[in-house]
């Protein structure tokens, strides 16, 4: 069923609105009741999509499994018969939960957790300084959230990828075709491995180590996962446990990358590279008292697409301020401020999308979330929607902070202080619109993936691209250079997608 623009703009305002006021005080998230759907496609050859981190779904081993004619599988069998007919309440809760889709529900859980911990460092009056920030409790600003979301995308598509390969090379019956009932509508392909299990251990290992105070709480969820699928009657024991090992082996790799990939958080040179700015008046924290920049070596980065052709959309130089179309920009923000509508006011606070949210990476995951309930994708489609999409996200993040830590654009308000912004103004420099950049990204890739929702996207790109200058806090060149990175990210997407298998 496809939901008009009206009723689903409702249901993104109240999930949005839900996840702001738990974000800073709760590891759980509640996007309302998802729909129960059999997925549409199974996608036999799924396990010959190419894969991200893996050089192809085969570098991964997935032993056989024994006969299902074998006493210690008809153990197992019987073991998931007599636990569904004594399931508890609280085991069926989390049927229900998982029931609506694994990769959809830790994608929840890293957005909540991001929200979470996406808030300004605290600052100390008696000291006069801000505290440090301790490692094991991140600041997951934008570029932050952006890099966790890819890595967990990838790795979640990537086991996937792996478990599909194993399920049709062995060709396990699902328990579907062995008399059992499941408790959920669920697609019809092999039980072996468990595509629950892998995308429960994949994604636990990938956000433990982006949030190892949330530890015990990410591994008690894993386990309630995998659980979950013996209590549904889709896997047995040895099919969890197979997912499980295969996952391990992915998050292995996708880790490692994480290790190398050349993101911190250190501000030790933010300085140097301000001194070095080819730009006329530069960028000045705006917050009282003034702090450090958000994350400024965030640009160095290893992308996810080739770097050089990502780098070749780095955007153009800036006007300068003495310049005619700089005065030009600026009084259009000062123009719009002064006279913002009730209609322009609301655009700006729905695509807010500061402290204490997702982010508004997080934002367009979950547009991308409803769309795929709406698309009946599978386990494995999810993944890779997500894939595409946070990729993409992270790699025009990263250009894009690139940009502002090179010629460090002041924004409006410090240039004309009678401009009054509609929401707090984020500590970065101008240049350019991480929300245009982003949204214009995910408009691209979103569109490739659901071409009947062509109209109702571009309607939410083209609003969230204007929200900033709506808001008073970017000018219309840094939204433009913003659209144009985005849109040349996207493609770049887009154009892996049409290459990697999926039909």
């Amino acid at each position: 069923m496809t939901y008009t623009s009206t009723v689903r703009n409702l249901c993104l305002s109240l999930l949005l609105v839900g996840a702001g006021l738990t974000g800073c005080k709760e590891n759980t998230i509640s996007e309302g009741v998802l729909p129960y759907f059999e997925p549409a496609t199974i996608d036999p050859d799924g396990g010959t999509w190419r894969t991200v981190l893996l050089s192809s779904a085969s570098a991964i081993s997935v032993p056989a499994p024994t006969a299902i004619t074998s006493d210690a599988y008809q153990t197992e069998l019987t073991s998931v018969k007599n636990g569904i007919l004594t399931s508890t309440p609280d085991q069926n809760t989390a049927v229900n939960y998982w029931g609506q889709g694994g990769v959809v529900r830790w994608n929840q859980i890293a957005r909540q957790l991001v929200a979470k911990y996406n808030t300004a460092p605290v600052y100390n009056d008696a000291t006069g300084q801000y505290l440090t920030v301790d490692p094991s409790a991140p600041v997951a600003s934008l570029p932050f959230a952006t890099r966790l979301y890819a890595l967990l995308s990838a790795a979640q598509y990537d086991a996937l990828v792996v478990a599909w390969r194993a399920k049709y090379q062995y060709n396990r019956p699902s328990l579907n075709r062995q008399n059992i009932v499941t408790r959920l509508p669920v697609a019809d392909v092999p039980s072996y491995p468990s595509e629950g299990a892998a995308i429960a251990e994949a994604s636990a290992q990938i956000l433990t180590y982006f949030f190892p105070n949330e530890a015990t709480y990410i591994k008690a969820k894993a386990t309630e996962h995998k659980q979950s699928q013996l209590w549904a009657g889709i896997n047995v024991a040895s099919d969890v446990k197979a997912g499980e090992t295969l996952a391990a082996a992915v998050a292995a790799v996708a880790l490692n990358r994480a290790r190398t990939d050349r993101f911190t958080t250190s501000t030790d040179s933010w300085a140097t590279m301000k001194a070095k700015a080819p730009y006329d008046v530069t960028w000045q924290s705006l917050e009282i008292p003034s702090r450090l920049p958000v994350v400024p070596l965030a640009g160095r980065v290893k992308t996810w697409f080739d770097s050089t052709t990502v780098a070749q959309l780095s955007p153009a130089a800036p006007p300068l301020t003495n310049t005619t179309a700089f005065q030009t920009a600026l009084a259009e923000v000062r123009a719009t401020a002064d006279s913002r509508t009730r209609d322009q006011w609301a655009t700006a606070d729905y695509w807010n999308d500061g402290l204490a949210t997702y982010t508004v990476a997080g934002h367009w995951n979950l547009i991308a979330e409803q769309l795929i309930q709406e698309d009946r994708q599978n386990e494995l489609r999810s993944a890779r929607t997500y894939a595409l999409l946070n990729r993409a996200l992270h790699d025009v993040t990263t250009t894009g902070w690139q940009a502002k830590y090179t010629y460090f654009v002041p924004r409006p308000a410090q240039l004309d202080a009678k401009i009054k912004t509609s929401v707090l103004m984020p500590n970065t420099p101008a240049y350019v619109s991480d929300h245009a950049a982003t949204s214009a990204a995910a408009n691209t890739i979103l569109t490739y993936l659901f071409p009947a929702e062509t109209t109702w996207l571009k309607k939410q790109s083209d609003d969230a691209i204007i929200a900033t200058l709506y808001a008073g806090t970017q000018y219309r060149f840094s939204i433009d250079a913003g659209v144009q990175l985005g849109t040349g990210v996207g493609t770049l997407a887009t154009n892996w997608g049409k290459a990697d298998g999926a039909k």
